[in-house]
């Protein structure tokens, strides 16, 4: 399995012997056993390291191990899984220099094999830490992405745009937010380090107002409260600029840290999912430096033949290997060109599809064409339709089946659909009365304020007791906390509540309490439930 896979371009100092002495401290370290750079340079076929790890190596060198340009060289180590029978973990560093003093390219890759199906351990994905001393000692070019984490906030959002939906942009952009008391999910310089090379860390802070901010990116292209939005290089389609996004919620950011997961690793396995292939065409590996080392072998005995009596059949039938060696090159390099550009006219299809599934719907899914999944997100859905219609609907039902009708008007915030459920526990008794409520508030009194007119058609649509426009004079601080509920990173009181019943009971009284927003044209419910305390 391909877990890891990067590319770097660097300037070190002392050229590539300055990585090659980085790879053979690091492999000393981990396996515990001294291991000579030279040694590496010159080669290794394969060496036995004391913790039971294999490493190998080789270089475009001489025999006196002098190096040959164009320069390539790659080491392997591979050694068990500590904790998994059956698995091995396989790193592999590669070099490549065109010519002494240039720039060279260091690819990095990370894989398993597995004996057999048997083997089904999950991989937490991760990164070797090799990558991150690199970065510290072998000065990264500049455009290397993720060598400093950046800011978001309201002066630089528009530049941020126009970065976003750049063409030019090849590397993801991670965006990070924090919840109202300044706690990042991930803090974002540990994230950085994990996605070196990968993709651009982008951070909110605190005090950026994440309600503005969206108003100006949009809502595609921003994370708030905690959230994490992984947004990938821009696709062009018939509708017009398209980024893929993996959204990773504060709900499941929670689930995956109660479940022992990493989210810095969840991240990076987003990330890889899509980059490692094209990474991995890439990189230098023992096979491409056989290849360049029969390369140069066969140039200079072409150019010894012509200098010398050999016979001209000769020198012609090592001309004729070399061309078709060549030949044999540029026809995987084409194949290559013709799978990425075939991978990036469907990726391009796929963004199309989801820009126009995201215009229809308002929202996206993980996968929206799948009839299975859309058999199972309708299930609830037709549940809640049958009971409103028997009459014997739970509040939670009445609720879900409002949000699904009314989804372009209408948004429930997490903390009205846990009220409706503790209210469901009480025993509630009136889903059917909730939804008829739900079902004016979502038409009549919608439509009323889309149109401009004022809070006074409240009590012509739901009647003299059935609405409430605030609480009165007599709301405590601790009643204002209760009514008060973030939406998109701010906070707001929400004292417009519509009612049923009296009693304190979860069986027999409904409050639900909600704020309209003009700009969105959108009703938020954030709470649907128990009369809440003054």
């Amino acid at each position: 399995m391909l877990v890891y896979a990067n590319s770097f371009i660097f300037e070190p100092d002392d050229g590539a012997t300055q990585i090659i002495q980085f790879v053979a401290r690091w492999v000393g370290q981990r396996a515990k056993s001294y291991v000579d750079a030279d040694r590496l340079v010159a080669g290794i076929r394969e060496l036995h390291l004391k913790d039971g790890s294999t490493l190998s190596s080789r270089a475009t060198v001489d025999k006196e191990h002098q190096t040959l340009y164009p320069y390539f060289f790659c080491a392997r180590l591979s050694h068990a899984d500590d904790k998994v029978p059956g698995r091995r973990w396989t790193t592999e560093i590669g070099i490549h220099q065109e010519n002494a003093g240039k720039p060279l390219t260091c690819s990095i890759l990370l894989k398993t094999d597995e004996v057999s199906a048997r083997v089904t351990s999950l991989i937490q994905v991760t990164r070797p830490k090799l990558v991150q001393q690199l970065i510290e000692n072998c000065r990264p070019v500049g455009q290397t992405p993720g060598l400093l984490v950046k800011r978001l906030d309201e002066p630089s959002a528009t530049a941020f745009l126009s970065v976003v939906e750049r063409d030019e942009r090849k590397h993801p952009i991670v965006l990070i937010s924090c919840t109202k008391n300044g706690v990042y999910p991930v803090m974002p310089e540990r994230l950085r380090i994990v996605l070196v090379g990968l993709a651009d860390v982008v951070e909110i802070p605190v005090d950026v107002d994440t309600y503005n901010l969206q108003e100006i990116v949009g809502r595609r292209y921003i994370a708030f409260g905690g959230a994490i939005n992984v947004i990938f290089p821009v696709r062009r389609g018939d509708r017009g600029p398209f980024c893929e996004a993996v959204m990773f919620r504060p709900e499941e950011i929670r689930l995956m840290r109660d479940d022992g997961k990493s989210i810095e690793s969840e991240v990076l396995a987003a990330i890889t999912h899509r980059t490692n292939l094209p990474y991995s065409w890439r990189h230098i590996s023992i096979d491409t430096v056989n290849q360049a080392v029969l390369r140069g072998q066969l140039s200079r005995m072409i150019d010894r033949a012509k200098s010398s009596d050999e016979s001209a059949e000769y020198v012609a039938l090592l001309e004729v290997a070399d061309i078709e060696l060549r030949a044999k090159d540029a026809e995987v390099e084409q194949l290559r060109i013709d799978l990425d550009s075939q991978s990036n006219e469907v990726r391009k299809l796929e963004a199309a599809i989801s820009s126009l599934k995201y215009a229809l719907s308002g929202r996206q899914t993980a996968d929206e064409s799948k009839d299975s999944e859309l058999a199972t997100a309708l299930a609830p859905l037709r549940a809640s339709i049958v009971s409103v219609l028997k009459g014997d609907a739970s509040l939670e039902q009445a609720l879900d089946l409002a949000n699904s009708l009314y989804g372009d008007r209408l948004v429930v915030l997490d903390s009205a659909f846990d009220s409706a459920k503790d209210s469901d526990r009480g025993g509630f008794r009136y889903g059917n009365k909730a939804f008829e409520l739900l079902s004016k508030l979502m038409t009549e009194y919608w439509e009323a304020l889309a149109e401009g007119k004022g809070e006074q058609i409240a009590k012509d649509v739901f009647g003299q007791n059935a609405y409430s426009n605030n609480e009165g004079s007599a709301l405590s601080k601790e009643g204002r906390r209760r009514r008060t509920f973030s939406y998109r990173g701010r906070d707001f009181l929400m004292e417009k509540h519509l009612k049923h019943g009296v009693k304190d009971s979860l069986a027999e009284t409904l409050r639900v309490h909600f704020e309209w927003f003009a700009d969105e044209q959108k009703i938020v419910i954030g709470h649907c439930g128990k009369h809440l305390d003054f």
